[in-house]
């Protein structure tokens, strides 16, 4: 099996203080390189943005998280708190209030993710989004690097049959074993075999093999 890799830029716009969204820009780019499966690795190329997964439906998640670290690591040019219960200015400040705030938030996230692709997208959970997060509190054009090495479409595409009816076959066992142990188990008594004196019954015995037929084919 041939690797292939592809290396890349995207830039994103941002306005202020949040969460963009990159799912479909990365999705879009994916789609492009051809790879099927592999993994994906992304570094946002600043020191003032981070990268980050979280909840994808409900927006008041990403509120609370800006609210959160708004109060963490406040945007005011303040430093923590000195010996003397005073807080000062901090030493770099040569682009604003904001300035060393963005390289603490910077800090406490991370500017770094690796994740699977699986059939040309990204392999994520059903709530989970993938977000550049933005520190500083002016407009930004942002770079992140994206980097995927997996096997291409043709390699796929040039799979034997006999692996996808290999494939196929097998599922097709898990599914029927599945059907089968949950009819028996519907219809099983578990206090059939005290009753019995202690002797497995047919019932018991196929069970038993249902079990063992399931488990070979979930190895």
């Amino acid at each position: 099996m041939a690797l292939a890799q592809r290396l890349h830029q995207l830039e994103v716009p941002t306005r202020e203080p949040g969460f963009t969204r990159l799912n479909e820009l990365l999705n879009a780019w994916i789609a492009g390189t051809g790879i099927q499966q592999g993994v994906l690795h992304l570094t946002c190329l600043h020191t003032s943005a981070s990268l980050t997964i979280n909840e994808n439906a409900d927006p008041r998640v990403l509120k609370d998280l800006q609210a959160w670290m708004d109060a963490v690591v406040p945007q005011d040019g303040q430093g923590p708190i000195n010996g003397d219960g005073q807080r000062t200015r901090y030493l770099h400040d040569d682009e604003g209030d904001d300035d060393m705030p963005a390289h603490i938030r910077t800090a406490l996230t991370s500017q770094t993710m690796t994740l699977s692709i699986d059939r040309g997208h990204l392999l994520l959970g059903v709530w989970q989004g993938v977000y550049l997060w933005e520190h500083r509190a002016n407009p930004q054009t942002r770079r992140i690097a994206c980097h995927v090495v997996g096997e291409p479409e043709e390699d796929q595409q040039a799979k034997p049959a006999s692996t996808a009816q290999q494939s196929s076959s097998t599922m097709l066992q898990r599914l029927s074993g599945t059907k089968l142990n949950q009819a028996v188990q519907a219809r099983f008594d578990p206090n059939a075999w005290e009753r019995d004196g202690g002797i497995d019954t047919d019932v018991d015995l196929l069970i038993d093999r249902l079990h063992e037929l399931t488990d070979k084919g979930s190895a």
